[in-house]
């Protein structure tokens, strides 16, 4: 017997037989879409989205479209960033103007939402300044399908899945904005702490960084004479790109364990060193959570307190207030070539301190939102990973 060549790896086991090819033109019912023609300054705010080829642009007071229908852009872009989608199932009533194809699926819209979510669409591109996907071009591209009641199993069964990755990004997205508000009420005092035993803490204390750290780079000669970069090894310098969203990104490092470290002891990184980058893009933070693993490389600041009347988790958590970015460091962003801080400059930002108690209680509470976030986040990226394998294998 022959074997099946248009069925997918992975199936339900109610159905059989091959997948048959189809063009999209003749599998969906296309629908003309046009510009509103008013100016932005005549356009009043309504409640109809108004849909173009990168997303929803305004809200308008008239629709043209009310039910389900598919919405591509004719440029291939994403017609919105809902979940990093291509190609978006747009519901209820709204607009499209002309930069985006519209079109309803015979069968399951469902399913030929994710089938075209599939597509590598610039092999389709035509034009020459600006590509574009051509009406007639987009009704040319072809598609394995399987009979509507397969479709319908599959499509409800994405959804599902869909409807998980949904509910993850809303509550990240929660989280992270209860954490800054909560952070707003703490730093402002609006909200305290109090002790074990139930008593108030004292007053904060306003410092300068350079009262409760050391602030440190690496220089230029020590970088040029004395490190010696490798693509293997153990020993790692820390770059700019390193550090972001307040923890080391280590997908791209340099190792660097044929230099001369006799001569690196001040850029040497121990546990509970705060990393600060200081040119280019400024105020990335993380903080060091091993011995013997990492030097500092150029552009990034090394915040080291100096005793232990002070917790660094709790400054960190200062330093990635967003008023503390915008007041604070900003001031002393220096612009020319590109932004940068100077080590005098980050040692004069101002920083109001409670007691080591209350900044440890702080810290704690802080973290265990950061720590709801990162699992949350964990979750939303595993369930992403599990719908692009689904996808990988359910669609021929």
């Amino acid at each position: 017997m022959s074997k099946n060549i248009n069925v997918p790896k992975l199936r339900f086991k109610e159905f059989s037989g091959e997948w048959e090819e189809k063009k999209l033109g003749n599998i969906a019912t296309f629908y003309n879409s046009k510009r509103i023609p008013l100016t932005d300054t005549d356009r009043v705010k309504g409640i109809y989205p108004y849909y173009g080829a990168s997303g929803i642009i305004d809200y308008v007071h008239e629709y043209i479209f009310e039910g389900e229908y598919i919405l591509l852009g004719e440029d291939g872009a994403n017609i919105v960033m809902r979940n990093s989608r291509l190609v978006f199932l747009a519901k209820g009533k709204f607009w499209v103007n002309n930069h985006a194809h519209v079109f309803q699926a015979n069968e399951s819209n469902s399913f030929l939402c994710e089938a075209l979510e599939r597509i590598n669409y610039t092999k389709y591109n035509t034009g020459t300044a600006q590509p574009k996907l051509n009406a007639e071009v987009v009704k040319k591209i072809k598609l394995n399908l399987p009979q509507k009641q397969e479709q319908e199993k599959i499509a409800s069964f994405l959804i599902s899945v869909d409807t998980k990755i949904e509910q993850l990004t809303k509550k990240e997205s929660l989280l992270k904005e209860y954490k800054k508000g909560v952070m707003q009420k703490i730093f402002n005092q609006e909200i305290r702490f109090v002790s074990d035993d139930g008593s108030e803490f004292c007053d904060w204390e306003e410092k300068k960084l350079g009262e409760i750290a050391d602030v440190s780079k690496l220089a230029g000669f020590e970088f040029t004479k004395h490190i010696e970069y490798s693509d293997t090894g153990k020993i790692i310098a820390l770059r700019g790109l390193n550090i972001k969203n307040n923890s080391l990104v280590l997908s791209d490092v340099k190792y660097i364990d044929r230099s001369d470290f006799s001569k690196l002891s001040r850029s040497k990184l121990y546990m509970n060193d705060m990393m600060f980058t200081y040119v280019g893009t400024i105020g990335e933070t993380a903080i060091i959570q091993e011995n013997d693993r990492f030097y500092l490389a150029p552009n990034v600041a090394r915040i080291r307190l100096k005793d232990e009347l002070n917790s660094i988790i709790f400054v960190n958590h200062y330093f990635n207030r967003y008023k503390f970015r915008k007041v604070e460091i900003e001031k002393y962003i220096a612009t020319s070539s590109q932004p940068a801080l100077s080590m005098t400059n980050i040692r004069l930002f101002k920083l109001n301190l409670p007691c080591l108690e209350e900044q440890t209680k702080i810290s704690n509470f802080l973290s265990s939102i950061d720590t709801k976030i990162e699992q949350t986040g964990k979750q939303l990226e595993q369930t992403k990973k599990f719908k692009k394998a689904l996808l990988q294998q359910m669609f021929v």
